[in-house]
């Protein structure tokens, strides 16, 4: 058995189809066939059932693939170090999308002239889509606004942000302050589930046991603030996000009497994942730009 066996059989856990597998690594499909047979004779046991013209994992394939997920984690990781040199080397970062909106540009301009030989790559999701890619290694690390309670990360609380309900000018005339209840019964303009925003802000409704129906949820905050201007609904977004259209008198923001919503950013990267001396600059550049400001 060699390292390749478990790229192969990794991939077509990815694809769900050996045929798939086989485009993705530019083989034949008979060559990715006979490499599971391999390892499968080598183990002395059946890693795929073969359904409907897919493949699904048994037992003993969801176990290897912990353990080749593992392994060729490491791998990448053990070339990752040993080819650095210096300050060089490769890191790749996530940051949600509200740092991705207003600060991701000013980072990236600062890596650029501070840390020239770094290759960085910076990635904007949701929360959980960017824990997802943590626990897969697909990030070194990274900076979320939500984050799951978890024995395989290492988290660093930055900094904490409000959140503003907004609205157009000509919104509900002659209100400036709202209960949570009544905020709830407006037309609400919110980000997507699993995203730290929406999270946060269901909290603070779960916890005054007041239900939350939205007329609009998106992944695109740009969308939210269009709608809002256009006098569609109230929407709650950081106040990073909105001091531009407060400033221009495009949106006016409302008070909630019994209610402060708020966020935490925090810095968070697998336990597990070694950080070379180019990676650990590149985090301290990421950390100074967020809980510095």
């Amino acid at each position: 058995m060699t390292l390749r066996h478990l790229e192969i059989f990794s991939a077509v856990c990815a694809q769900g189809s050996f045929t798939k597998a086989a485009e993705k690594l530019n083989m034949a499909q008979p060559a990715v066939s006979l490499a599971i047979r391999e390892l499968e004779t080598f183990y002395a046991v059946r890693l795929f059932e073969r359904m409907n013209r897919r493949v699904y994992l048994t037992e003993a394939g969801r176990t290897l693939r912990q353990y080749a997920d593992t392994v060729l984690s490491q791998f990448r990781e053990s070339v990752e170090v040993l080819r650095e040199s210096g300050a060089g080397g490769f890191c790749s970062f996530g940051v949600h999308v509200t740092l991705g909106e207003t600060r991701l540009a000013g980072i990236l301009t600062r890596l650029a002239a501070e840390l020239p030989e770094m290759q960085v790559r910076a990635c904007v999701q949701n929360s959980r889509e960017t824990e997802r890619m943590i626990l897969q290694n697909e990030l070194d690390f990274a900076v979320v606004d939500n984050v799951t309670v978890s024995p395989h990360y290492l988290v660093e609380s930055l900094r904490e942000e409000a959140l503003a309900a907004v609205c157009a000018p000509e919104y509900l005339p002659g209100r400036d302050t709202l209960t949570l209840a009544e905020l709830a019964e407006e037309r609400l303009l919110l980000r997507e589930r699993g995203s730290g925003t929406r999270n946060s802000v269901d909290g603070v409704f779960q916890a005054a046991g007041i239900p939350v129906r939205p007329v609009l949820e998106s992944v695109s905050t740009a969308a939210l603030l269009a709608c809002a201007r256009a006098g569609i609904g109230i929407t709650l977004l950081p106040r990073s996000l909105v001091e531009a259209d407060l400033a221009a008198g495009r949106l006016r923001e409302l008070a909630v009497a019994d209610g402060a919503f708020r966020r935490t950013y925090f810095l968070v990267r697998h336990r597990s994942k070694y950080l070379t001396g180019g990676m650990r600059q590149v985090l301290q550049v990421v950390r100074e730009e967020i809980a510095g400001r």
